[in-house]
């Protein structure tokens, strides 16, 4: 199975504070509500991939695609809502800072909150080890996706 944890990108600001807005909507028939949460529920496992996902996009972009960012840790997590299927859930991440720490990798943070409406179901703080992938085109391999 593939999940495709990203539907569309509703916004992408990199000037500023960098920002992106994406749009993922879990269907009844995912693989997801087979699990212990039950068909009625996002499992919250799903939502930390999406706001891990949703900050990894900014990160790459914001770096101009040269570099892979790799979820490092979730220093803060809170979930205050659930979601169930067919549920329009937009993801926000604002780009808190980037430092290098060598040539070939940096670190950086994000902060990420879920939303279904106007109501917050999670947010979090997420940290990503962003490295140089030798001998690969990481813009090229994000475009195919």
């Amino acid at each position: 199975m593939r999940y495709r944890f990203v539907d569309k990108v509703i916004a992408l600001a990199l000037d500023g504070q960098p920002r992106i807005e994406v749009e993922k909507t879990f269907h009844v028939d995912d693989d997801v509500f087979t699990g212990p949460s039950g068909p009625g529920r996002v499992p919250d496992s799903m939502v930390l991939e999406l706001m891990a996902m949703t900050g990894g996009h900014l990160v790459f972009h914001h770096l101009g695609g040269s570099r892979l960012p790799l979820l490092l840790k979730v220093p803060e997590c809170r979930f205050e809502g659930a979601a169930g299927p067919g549920i329009a859930l937009r993801a926000v991440a604002l780009l808190e800072g980037v430092s290098a720490i060598g040539d070939d990798a940096s670190l950086a943070e994000a902060s990420v909150a879920i939303l279904a409406g106007e109501e917050r179901l999670a947010s979090g703080t997420l940290l990503y080890l962003c490295v140089r992938v030798p001998d690969v085109d990481l813009a090229a391999w994000e475009a195919r996706l």
